[in-house]
């Protein structure tokens, strides 16, 4: 494993294996709901993460088209709320106590807290979770029933 300092978090990963993993997950989670908020975070992916989040995913082996789950909780503001997170092959070894930022609307943490994840990731395995502020994009207005 690879030891990798992100924020004020120690963590080893082993790139390779979740490589492996993500070869064998088909599509992310908002490519699998239906609802709305889903829709409209699956419209925007290869948008939503700044470069340097978008270079840590790719550093760690992860597939950001594969997110592990993708939660729209509705408007903050003018834009959309959402929270998600994406599985690796890992381990915390320094916990830390602060999010990183990106910009105003990007957060992300490691964290061991997080859904079960599909098999294919092993029993070792950690989740890079994230928070950000996304502009609605689809053409039917956001409907909180939906």
């Amino acid at each position: 494993m690879t030891e990798l300092r992100i924020g004020d978090q120690l963590i080893r990963f082993n790139r390779d294996a979740t490589v492996a993993a993500y070869s064998q997950v088909s599509q992310g989670w908002a490519d699998r709901c239906t609802c709305q908020g889903c829709h409209n975070f699956a419209r925007q992916r290869n948008t939503i993460y700044p470069a340097s989040f978008f270079d840590l995913l790719n550093t760690l082996g992860i597939d950001q088209a594969k997110e592990g789950e993708a939660v729209h909780y509705g408007p903050k503001g003018d834009l959309q709320f959402y929270d998600g997170w994406f599985y690796f092959v890992g381990k915390v070894v320094e916990a830390g106590e602060r999010n990183c930022t990106i910009g105003s609307d990007f957060e992300y943490f490691v964290g061991t807290a997080f859904p079960q994840p599909p098999a294919v990731f092993g029993k070792i395995v950690i989740a890079i979770e994230f928070t950000t502020l996304l502009p609605w994009v689809l053409k039917e207005p956001w409907d909180m029933k939906a």
